[in-house]
């Protein structure tokens, strides 16, 4: 931000005036000496004397009170209207202060946005995706008889696929001399994921387009010390439909300053609510995410065999597993041998959840309060 604000200082300050419609401002106490800088330079902040009469000091544009809001944009130019009307910041062209010919003169377009009107819908569509019940990933056979890894023990990992479904599944085998019991790892318990349903839908129906042009804004040029003086930016030169105000920097909701008081000079206290206008970004519309109303329910029966192919004549031992209760352990005699699993779910019940998220994020631009008519 200070790097392109410095950028527009040094192009801003050769005096232009927006729109093409100003007439040549006086200045006083300094002389027009090609050897000499233009007032409103850097090195040369000559006082402007307006035709009326009045000063800016040596703003050559509108002085506005130095904005106190933190992340927020420098004071800047913001239309309001119509799309079919809408302008561009090349649009805003200016007059030479010297020669009164017309320069070009293009802010740089801070932020292109958009009203939503009550009932419009723009962001996608969340929902969750009910979680999962999985089978335990991990088990092993321990030559001790109660599943506890001591020195004295061995410890030999008899893992199913990743994907296993509960089908009979051999790893291996390991001998009767290493199995005195067989460890059971957790049952696994997915959540709900939340995902977005459907393409934000192209906005339909009336809405107010809103476009944010930044220039060059410098402190010290106005008669006060609390005002900031955005350059070229006189307002009986801005066009019609413009007003002054400063743009979040992010999306969320902010204040504005606190209006001022009666008499005193307008602060940045409108506060006005519009949205990006790209809402196939993900990034302007809140995330979509899942609250558990009904929690889950994994229950399994996990079997271990003696031989390779799941018979039922050379069961060893079965080991009830649930969800939430972490791993188990399969206590046999001593002799068999571990050769092959199998296993099927008593209780296998998926998560219930609701989804939120989904709102489009607003932008919150904060303007001079108009003065009371």
């Amino acid at each position: 931000m200070r790097s392109r604000r410095t950028w527009w200082l040094l192009r801003s300050l050769g005096a232009l005036a927006l729109a093409g419609l100003a007439g040549t401002l006086g200045a006083g106490g300094c002389g027009d000496d090609d050897d000499w800088p233009s007032c409103g330079q850097l090195w040369n902040p000559c006082p402007v004397v307006n035709p009326d009469g009045t000063s800016n000091g040596a703003c050559w544009g509108k002085c506005v009170p130095r904005l106190g809001l933190a992340s927020f944009s420098d004071p800047l130019l913001f239309w309001i209207g119509p799309e079919e009307s809408e302008p561009s910041c090349e649009d805003l062209v200016a007059d030479d202060r010297r020669t009164g010919r017309p320069e070009s003169f293009v802010p740089y377009t801070f932020a292109r946005l958009r009203s939503i009107e009550p009932g419009q819908t723009v962001c996608g569509n969340c929902v969750c995706d009910r979680g999962a019940c999985g089978l335990p990933r991990t088990v092993a056979a321990n030559s001790s008889s109660s599943c506890q890894q001591t020195p004295e023990a061995t410890n030999t990992p008899f893992n199913p696929p990743r994907t296993w479904d509960g089908r009979c599944t051999s790893p291996g085998t390991v001998p009767s001399s290493q199995v005195g019991s067989i460890w059971i790892g957790p049952i696994s318990e997915s959540a709900c994921e939340p995902r977005v349903q459907d393409a934000p839908p192209v906005p339909e129906g009336p809405s107010q387009v809103a476009v944010a042009c930044l220039g060059g804004v410098i402190d010290n040029y106005c008669p006060s010390p609390i005002d900031s003086c955005m350059l070229n930016q006189q307002e009986a030169h801005v066009p019609p439909g413009w007003r002054y105000c400063t743009v979040a920097e992010e999306p969320g909701v902010r204040n504005c300053e606190a209006p001022g008081a009666p008499g005193d000079p307008p602060q940045f206290s409108d506060r006005l609510l519009f949205y990006e206008r790209d809402f196939s970004d993900p990034r302007n519309c809140a995330p979509c995410g899942c609250v558990t109303t009904t929690p889950g329910r994994c229950e399994a029966r996990v079997s271990a065999y003696a031989d390779r192919a799941c018979s039922d004549s050379a069961l060893i031992g079965t080991k009830e597993v649930a969800g939430g209760e972490g791993d188990a352990c399969l206590y046999v005699e001593r002799g068999p041998a571990l050769g092959s699993l199998s296993a099927e779910w008593e209780v296998s019940e998926q998560p219930r959840c609701t989804p939120y998220g989904g709102e489009p994020h607003p932008r919150t631009v904060c303007c001079l309060a108009k003065p009371e008519e």
